[in-house]
């Protein structure tokens, strides 16, 4: 509190992080069945600017996960939950092999992109993730699907988190993305 109120009384600036520019949304998402296994399909609007360019070619590292609901619609109780999948991707710069490594935090799996902007696109279209086996769900009944995405642009230390309580700009979450789900 007091680095506030120096702040005001001296008249510098407040920092203000160059953190992710626009609105970050879950566009599109549905669920594909294919060999007995829905498959999720999400689309991301990431609001990747010029300092998060820059600060993910400088090593910064930009993070993003996926959670998944389904629950089954129910009348006059509430909805029973059915399945539950939280998926995280991590990405980071690697100076020495100037390359973006893409990295599928859950399985492992990690891909190497020239660009920043072919890395952007990549982790912006989420495609035949393995979410649920059909035999979990009744033909005769009525689902909801839910997916929410979170994006968290670096690390802040702790001291500038102190100083930069009042920015958001570090880590944002979606609103839901809901449809309805029948098997």
């Amino acid at each position: 509190m007091m680095c506030v109120l120096v702040t005001l009384i001296l008249g510098i600036p407040p920092l203000r992080a160059d953190g992710l520019d626009g609105r970050f949304e879950v566009r599109s998402a549905d669920l594909d069945l294919k060999d007995g296994v829905y498959h999720l399909n999400v689309r991301l609007d990431l609001p990747i600017g010029d300092a998060v360019r820059r600060g993910l070619a400088e090593g910064v590292p930009l993070t993003v996960e996926l959670h998944l609901d389904i629950e089954r619609v129910r009348q006059l109780w509430p909805n029973s939950h059915v399945a539950e999948l939280t998926q995280r991707y991590h990405l980071q710069y690697n100076a020495v092999s100037a390359r973006y490594i893409l990295r599928n935090d859950n399985s492992g799996q990690q891909e190497s992109l020239g660009s920043v902007d072919a890395a952007i696109e990549q982790l912006s279209e989420i495609r035949g993730l393995p979410v649920l086996d059909k035999a979990l769900l009744s033909p005769d009944r009525r689902y909801e699907a839910s997916v929410r995405a979170k994006v968290d642009y670096g690390t802040v230390p702790f001291s500038l988190r102190v100083v930069m309580f009042w920015v958001n700009d570090w880590h944002r979450e979606s609103d839901r993305y809901t449809w309805t789900l029948q098997p």
